[in-house]
């Protein structure tokens, strides 16, 4: 009789256990997993890693690297991410990868002492996907300090992630990998006002959290041999003030005196054609456009490392051209998500993919900001429709592949307030 009843008690622990470990992972936010997963299951390694917020997240796609360039890299960037935080990112990604090269996002470097300089939600989005090792148990155990909740915050997904269950959706249920290289690039067309130098002074760093840490990434990529990249990538003139150059100017000089090199982007628009008017996609973050142009400054520059095209090597293209196509796949099933019409051709533009325009009143077309721009650069040749086609509204944009064959298509209304044409 105790036998049997230590056998149940043992087999309803294991219940409770698989139930309790079944409901972490639902109600897990995904976000760290859908922008890390690709880089600890890849096949092949990678030339190039980046690191860092959201400014380079949104900057660099190593998608558009590898169609161009041949170079397998990827973005493990992170929205509000601390530089603090970028540090146990690369410590863990080293262990997989050996990349000739880091680019290193100089937006979220702070000087403060006892400042974690990130959000709650934005150090889950650093380092949820990471295994659990040494390295990230010490990640946890610094970003404890700073939240209600301590260690246990981000440690438990359960206590983490308990009253998710009003937002939870499929993606939730059924995981699918992004096969963006953890990228997040926009394809919102927005102007900006073009930054200027304002100083060549360099304010004294104090050595606080931010600094520390950031120390020791330059120690860390030194004691491998890899070359460590600060990188300043472009901002609109509201965000560019003399006491962010200053900062800036004195991690430039950090940076040099250990061994790193620097690419200023902001010094640099000129240079690489930046357009204002068309690179942003909302009031902080590059579109499309800007990376493309970032990358084609970072190809130059890694080709200058000895990083070669691996296009014609089996070993890496195999994989890539595969997920390539499978990027381009889930760009499709996500074009619901598009909710303004420059947007949503931006975002279905594809060598392999037509575009059709049809406008209730062509009058009304170029209303919207950057219309006539996306148009001529996609090559659109809008037309005139009436009721039978719009139905009731004021745009329809059709998506056919390079056969013919329906792929997507959305109906939009003109928003007179947000001056959009818009998804109801």
């Amino acid at each position: 009789m105790k036998k049997n009843n230590w056998l149940f008690t043992v087999i309803f622990i294991l219940v409770v256990f698989m139930l309790f470990m079944g409901l972490s992972r639902i109600l897990t936010n995904k976000t760290s997993e859908y922008r890390k997963a690709e880089f600890f299951n890849a096949e092949t390694d990678f030339d190039a890693l980046f690191f860092g917020a959201s400014r380079i997240r949104e900057a660099v796609d190593p998608i558009y690297l590898w169609k161009n360039y041949g170079i397998s890299s990827y973005n493990m960037a992170s929205a509000g991410e601390s530089i603090q935080m970028t540090y146990y990112v690369l410590a863990e990604a080293l262990r997989k990868s050996t990349p000739k090269v880091v680019f290193i996002d100089s937006a979220k470097i702070s000087d403060e002492p006892d400042s974690i300089d990130s959000g709650y939600g934005f150090v889950h989005e650093s380092i949820d996907a990471l295994p659990i090792n040494k390295n990230k148990l010490e990640a946890i155990d610094y970003a404890g300090r700073f939240f209600e909740g301590g260690r246990l915050a981000f440690l438990s997904m359960m206590y983490a992630y308990h009253d998710r269950y009003e937002e939870l959706d499929k993606d939730d249920f059924v995981m699918k990998p992004n096969y963006d290289k953890g990228a997040y690039i926009m394809t919102t067309v927005l102007g900006a006002d073009k930054p200027v130098h304002l100083t060549d002074e360099a304010e004294d760093l104090k050595g606080g959290d931010g600094v520390r840490y950031y120390q020791r990434i330059l120690d860390l990529c030194n004691s491998k041999g890899i070359k460590c990249v600060l990188v300043d990538i472009p901002v609109s003139k509201k965000m560019y003030s003399e006491d962010r150059q200053r900062k800036l100017n004195a991690l430039i000089k950090m940076t040099r005196e250990n061994g790193g090199e620097t690419i200023a982007f902001n010094e640099l628009i000129d240079e690489i054609g930046l357009d204002y008017d068309h690179c942003f996609g909302d009031r902080g973050h590059m579109n499309f456009l800007g990376s493309e142009k970032i990358c084609d400054h970072l190809a130059g520059y890694m080709m200058d490392l000895g990083i070669r095209d691996h296009r014609d090597d089996p070993a890496y293209s195999i994989s890539w051209n595969e997920d390539v196509i499978k990027w381009s796949d889930r760009k499709v099933e996500d074009l619901s998500e598009r909710t303004d019409a420059v947007d949503y051709m931006f975002w279905a533009a594809d060598d392999d993919h037509k575009i059709t325009l049809y406008i209730k009143d062509m009058d009304d077309l170029y209303d919207q900001y950057a219309m006539d721009f996306c148009l001529e650069k996609l090559g659109i040749e809008p037309i005139e429709a009436d009721e039978k086609i719009l139905g009731g509204y004021d745009m329809n944009i059709e998506v056919r592949d390079k056969n013919g064959v329906f792929l997507a298509e959305q109906f939009f209304k003109y928003n007179f307030s947000s001056g959009l044409f818009t998804v109801e």
